[in-house]
């Protein structure tokens, strides 16, 4: 396992995690929660609802949609069974821009996090498959019209430590630029349960919190970026004081699997390949 100190914040536990599921609390009878679970062809589907300010409070996360797809560990996933998750995710972010009235003809896809940092890599990998199509509609305006595909841009901030930049800067700028209907951000979360390490993709129309590991930082959301915004992270770390009191000189660590290289590559082929199956080039 690889460790990582963090001084984010955490829930009421004091244990910290990304994934809604894991932060709903046991009562879910609040009028402004909305809770359900449901089997599919690769594992499971769970949809957290939080429609209300108390619930938004009492969850600590944004009102919205959080769909998470339950699979087995990713390291550990046939072809077959990479196929039938990208096709579930695939369906689901059709059914969410239907639900948001949201017509994806121009796409932006940002792959957050450090591409050096295996445990930080899913957004790097993930832009690094996403197949674009953005200049092909304006350098060959007939050819892209025979591809009946959304116009997509794919954006690798990269962090701030390296870059010098915030990432919600470079997001917002393109987003300026190119004018997307849709910005799909992708990242790498945290967890606080053993068995969704690794083995978790959650999608939410809420946006996305970069910065990993507990660190918020600026929001993408469509509030800061003007045009909606889908988050899709896949749990590559977790909280360590899940397994009791483990820290480095008083701060507590985030661990990841020893198969973190093969969780990470075939969280990228699952997630890219429900983008472009959804919205561009799949073939």
């Amino acid at each position: 396992m690889y460790n990582y100190s963090y001084d984010g914040k955490s829930n009421s536990e004091g244990i910290y995690s990304d994934l809604a599921c894991e932060r709903r609390r046991a009562d879910i009878s609040d009028e402004g929660v909305e809770y359900c679970k449901k089997n599919c062809s690769v594992g499971s589907w769970e949809r957290l609802r939080i429609k209300s300010e108390s619930a938004k409070r009492m969850i600590g996360r944004p009102m919205g949609v959080y769909d998470t797809l339950n699979l087995s560990r990713l390291d550990c996933l046939e072809e077959d069974e990479i196929l039938d998750a990208q096709e579930e995710i695939a369906r689901r972010f059709c059914l969410l821009c239907g639900e948001g009235n949201i017509i994806p003809a121009r796409i932006l896809v940002v792959g957050f996090g450090n591409k050096s940092l295996t445990p930080d890599s899913v957004g790097p990998k993930s832009a690094a498959r996403i197949k674009p199509t953005l200049h092909i509609s304006r350098q060959e305006p007939a050819i892209f019209e025979d591809l009946e595909c959304s116009e997509i841009a794919v954006l690798c901030p990269g962090v701030s430590a390296i870059c010098g930049m915030n990432s919600i800067d470079t997001v917002k700028a393109i987003s300026d630029n190119i004018s997307p209907d849709l910005i799909i951000a992708v990242d790498s979360i945290s967890t606080s349960s053993p068995e969704r390490l690794g083995s978790t993709v959650q999608l939410s129309d809420t946006g996305l919190f970069p910065g990993g590991m507990g660190n918020l930082t600026s929001p993408i959301t469509r509030d800061t970026m003007g045009v909606p915004v889908l988050g899709i992270g896949v749990p590559t770390v977790m909280d360590s004081r899940a397994f009791g009191n483990i820290d480095y000189n008083g701060a507590p660590l985030f661990i990841s699997p020893r198969e973190i290289d093969e969780i990470t590559d075939n969280a990228a082929e699952i997630i890219a390949g429900a983008i472009n199956q959804t919205f561009g080039l799949f073939a």
